[in-house]
C-alpha cells in the first residue's frame, strides 16, 4: 500500500500544473459493469440497426478501395463500442491475427511507456531534463520530458513539410546516413533552433530520443532484448497485446516509428486510453496521464497535438492550418501513422476505431481518413444519450 501511494503521489507531482484544463475534457467512460476486460480477447456485440445501416456501407466501401483511390487501400477495420467488438473487416490476405506496422502510431505507444515509467517511479518529474546522449553544456541536454513528449523540443528538424527525400530528416535519419544509429544522426544533424516549449514541430526524432531515455531507465543493460522484455512485462502483456517493437543496428528502440501488432491488439492499446490508463483494476498509467496526452501544450499556438496523440480542435481553427482536424466529435484523439494507420479514441461515444492500410500521404487522403473516422464516431450515440 505504501509503495502504491508513493508511486501515485510521484505521478501527481510529475503532472502537476499540466492538467489544469482537464475539467474541459469529456470524461473518460468507466468499464461497463460485469464486462470482462479483453486481455484474452474481445467479447462481441452488435451495433444498433440504425447505426449499422450507416456504418457497414462505409466499412464495405473502404475495404473495397484501391491504393490510388480516396484513403487508399484499407486492410483492417476494428470497432469497439462499450467494450465489445461490434464491427470487423479485413482485406484479402489479412485477418484478426495479422500483425501490421504502426508507423507513427508507435509515438503513442512510446508516450504510454513514458507514462508507465512515471507510474513506476522511474521518471520523477516530466518537467526535468530527459536523460540525453548530448555532451555536457549542450543546450539540447536541458530539454525536458514534457517538451519531448509534446514535440515542443525546438530542434531544427524537418518532417512534415519536407519538399523531398534530401531535406526530410526522418528519411535521412532512418534510411539514409542515420540508419545504423539514429542517435548519432540526431546529435550531429539536428541543432537547437527555437526556445524549448514555444513552438510545436512534428518530430519522429523526439520519440526516438524518448525511447533511448526509457531504455536507460528501465533496464540495467539497454539492449534490444532487455528493453523488449520490459515492454512486454510493463505494457503489452498486462493488456494482452501481442506486439513487437523494432530497433536500429545500434539497438536503439525506434520509438517514433515501429511497433507491430494486429488490429484487435491495437484496439486494446486504444482501449487502455479510453479507460484512463487502468486495466482490470490495475493502474498502468498515472492518474491524469491520458488527460495530459489529449491536451495541447500550453505556451504554443498550435492546437492539433497533445503528448503522443493527435487532437481535434474543439471547433477552433486548426493551427497549423494544413492539419484540417476540424470536424466533430470534438473529443476524439488519435494515434496516427504513415500511410493511413489510425486508432481513434472517442470518450463521448465510448468508442475505439482502428483502421490499418496503405495510402498515399499526399492530396486529400489524410483529411478524408480523418472525416471517415469522425463520420463513424458520429453515427454512434453520445454516451449521455444511451
Amino acid at each position: 500500500m505504501g509503495n502504491r501511494f508513493v508511486k501515485g503521489l510521484l505521478g501527481l507531482m510529475c503532472l502537476a500544473g499540466f492538467t489544469a484544463s482537464a475539467q474541459e475534457l469529456v470524461p473518460l467512460p468507466p468499464q461497463p459493469e460485469g464486462l470482462a476486460w479483453p486481455t484474452q480477447g474481445w467479447e462481441t456485440g452488435e451495433m444498433a440497426p440504425d447505426v449499422a445501416a450507416i456504418i457497414q456501407p462505409i466499412i464495405d466501401i473502404a475495404i473495397a478501395g484501391e491504393k490510388a483511390g480516396p484513403m487508399g487501400e484499407t486492410r483492417a477495420v476494428v470497432i469497439i463500442h462499450h467494450g465489445k467488438l461490434v464491427a470487423e473487416a479485413y482485406r484479402d490476405g489479412f485477418g484478426p491475427e495479422t500483425k501490421q506496422v504502426s508507423w507513427s502510431m508507435a509515438k503513442s505507444v512510446t508516450s504510454a511507456l513514458a507514462g508507465r515509467a512515471v507510474e513506476l517511479g522511474l521518471i520523477k518529474d516530466i518537467n526535468a531534463p530527459m536523460p540525453m546522449p548530448f555532451d555536457a553544456g549542450d543546450p539540447r541536454a536541458e530539454i525536458t520530458w514534457r517538451q519531448w513528449l509534446t514535440m515542443t523540443d525546438g530542434l531544427d528538424y524537418t518532417e512534415i513539410g519536407a519538399t523531398g527525400m534530401a531535406d526530410n530528416d526522418v528519411i535521412q535519419m532512418m534510411y539514409g546516413p542515420g540508419r545504423f544509429d539514429v542517435l548519432e544522426y540526431i546529435k550531429d544533424e539536428l541543432p537547437a533552433l527555437h526556445e524549448p516549449g514555444t513552438v510545436w514541430n512534428y518530430s519522429t526524432a523526439a520519440f526516438h530520443l524518448i525511447g533511448h531515455a526509457l531504455q536507460g531507465l528501465a533496464t540495467d543493460e539497454p539492449t534490444a532484448a532487455s528493453f523488449s522484455s520490459w515492454f512486454g512485462r510493463e505494457l503489452s502483456n498486462p493488456i494482452g497485446m501481442n506486439a513487437l517493437i523494432e530497433f536500429d543496428a545500434s539497438e536503439n528502440y525506434l520509438g517514433g516509428s515501429l511497433v507491430w501488432a494486429s488490429a484487435r491488439d491495437f484496439a486494446k492499446f486504444g482501449y487502455l486510453y479510453l479507460r484512463d490508463g487502468v486495466w482490470n483494476g490495475e493502474r498502468l498509467l498515472p492518474e491524469g496521464w491520458v488527460d495530459f496526452s489529449r491536451t495541447h501544450p500550453e505556451g504554443t499556438k498550435e492546437n492539433v497535438y497533445g503528448a503522443g496523440f493527435w487532437l481535434t480542435t474543439g471547433g477552433a481553427d486548426p493551427v497549423p492550418s494544413n492539419q484540417r482536424r476540424d470536424a466533430s466529435p470534438w473529443d476524439s484523439f488519435a494515434a496516427e501513422g504513415h500511410e493511413g494507420q489510425t486508432i481513434f479514441i472517442v470518450p463521448s461515444r465510448d468508442l475505439v476505431i482502428v483502421r490499418l492500410g496503405l495510402m498515399d500521404n499526399a492530396g486529400e487522403n489524410w483529411p478524408d481518413l480523418f472525416r471517415w473516422n469522425q463520420t463513424i464516431a458520429g453515427a454512434f450515440p453520445d454516451v449521455g444519450a444511451d
